[in-house]
């Protein structure tokens, strides 16, 4: 018996090591234990050794899922504009609203996708991204912005929800002609849904798609390790949420006179419903509704965290934006997109600031759609494959000190402004390429200006402040976050 049973063993340790062992001329990287893989690496801290003992191209890998993390630009420019490349991990499905988990933009693949991107695109550019015209909307959040930073009457406060709901409202008023009062109850909710995801484990809600076989655990015990109940309170709050909207644009919807997004949406879909090979779904239109509603908040949001950072942590950066602003703009009117030529050094700090902040520290995964090969290792089909913006960021190869805080490194000897040309990563590359960076840039531009014209940003007295920063939902945060904003005299 003891045989067989040592027999038995040893045939399944040899059917581990032929099944789940490295694939040849893969990129190096950590040793893999069976099953296990090794350590995961979530965030750029994690990252960052791999880079200096294995060099710019390493594979690593977390349980089912192995992984290769590009340090360099250039390669990571040109593999993340292949088409081979533009594939998602499976397990973004899990997030996603769409019954089909096949809907929107950010984490489906295929016909759907592209369909899905197309659509988009043409109706963002359509209903005024890009345009001079949008700037008047976004105006009207800042100026909202302003008057909501007035009543805190320069009592120290961490960032205000009013930070992320300003940047909604206005992909929100494109999508859905709508606007939320900055301090919306309704959009407080989804808020708090998100707030109770990112202050738990994001390794221990991600653990069960490293490690599959932890969703054969029963529901209680998923609940409780894993988080998983505060995934699924996140997701219910989005879909209930966006539904209603969309649902009140059915019962409201003139196909002659469509008012936004998701009335274009709803004409295209009425006018194929006969089609049988339409793509055209509520439920993938309840995905792009979700995908706008995260990018038009979460990523504005943490960018104007680190803006107003930035200026408390370097107060002779404040002053010399200042000056220039007051030099060009009388002090009764907003910063317009029009000033732009005449404001180098705004336009310098906020570049800047995209560099220094790197918010995506490690992108958004992609996957190889095919077997394939990067600088002439091998990436058989499946595998993730995801840049290190922090590394691009940080390269010493593009940036001269790069970790100093410098937006005069974008300015020419004639004092105009000089756009990146090579090693910024901010918006990525390709056929994922954030597709809202003209209007991203747009709101940037305004909601850093209308602070920086209106406030001085203090550090509160016996505050000392941190130069780390952590990690929410895959996006770089300050760890300090509590200011006080003075009304400039």
């Amino acid at each position: 018996m003891i045989l067989e049973l040592s027999l038995l063993f040893l045939l399944l340790l040899l059917y581990v090591y032929v099944t789940d062992r490295k694939p040849p001329n893969m990129p190096p990287g950590p040793t893999e234990i069976p099953i296990l893989g090794g350590m995961p690496v979530l965030d750029e801290k994690q990252a960052h050794p791999l880079r200096e003992k294995y060099g710019d191209i390493v594979t690593v890998r977390t349980g089912a899922i192995r992984s290769v993390i590009l340090f360099d630009y250039k390669t990571s420019k040109e593999v993340m504009a292949r088409a081979d490349m533009a594939g998602r991990p499976d397990f973004f499905a899990s997030f996603s609203i769409d019954d089909q988990k096949t809907g929107g933009i950010a984490s489906s693949v295929g016909p759907q996708w592209q369909h899905d991107r197309r659509f988009m695109l043409r109706n963002l550019r359509n209903l005024g991204m890009g345009k001079t015209y949008l700037e008047d909307a976004v105006h009207v959040e800042a100026e909202a912005l302003v008057e909501d930073l007035k009543k805190y009457d320069q009592q120290p406060i961490a960032y205000p929800d009013s930070f992320r709901t300003a940047a909604l409202n206005v992909i929100w008023q494109m999508t859905a002609s709508r606007r939320y009062d900055l301090r919306s109850e309704e959009v407080k909710l989804i808020y708090k849904a998100s707030t109770d995801l990112q202050s738990s484990s994001m390794a221990l809600i991600m653990l069960p798609f490293f490690f599959p076989f932890l969703k054969k655990l029963p529901n209680i015990l998923q609940k409780f390790i894993f988080k998983q109940n505060l995934v699924d309170a996140f997701i219910e709050k989005m879909r209930d949420t966006i539904t209603k909207t969309v649902d009140e644009h059915e019962e409201q919807l003139d196909l002659d006179n469509p008012r936004d997004l998701i009335d274009e949406y709803l004409k295209d879909m009425k006018e194929q419903e006969h089609d049988k090979e339409t793509l055209y779904r509520k439920g993938a239109l309840l995905q792009i509704v979700r995908d706008l509603f995260d990018a038009g908040s979460d990523t504005i949001n943490a960018t104007i965290k680190w803006v107003v950072y930035l200026l408390a942590r370097y107060p002779q950066v404040t002053k010399k934006i200042q000056q220039e602003i007051d030099e060009v703009v009388p002090r009764d009117r907003m910063v317009s997109l029009q000033d732009k030529p005449n404001l180098p050094y705004v336009e310098a700090f906020i570049t800047e600031t995209l560099r220094f902040s790197s918010l995506a520290g490690l992108n958004t995964q992609h996957t190889a759609m095919q077997d394939t090969t990067i600088e002439g290792y091998s990436i058989p089909k499946g595998t993730v494959v995801v840049s290190s913006n922090y590394a691009i960021h940080f390269d010493p190869q593009y940036w001269d000190q790069p970790h100093n805080f410098s937006p005069e490194r974008f300015i020419d000897e004639d004092g105009k402004f000089q756009a990146p040309k090579e090693g910024f990563f901010a918006f990525s590359s390709g056929r994922r390429q954030c597709p809202g960076e003209t209007l991203a840039r747009m709101e940037v531009f305004v909601f850093a200006t209308a602070i920086i014209q209106n406030f001085e940003v203090l550090v509160p007295d016996g505050v000392q402040l941190s130069d780390d920063a952590h990690d929410l939902l895959g996006m770089r945060a300050p760890v300090s976050d509590t200011f006080i904003y003075k009304t400039r005299s």
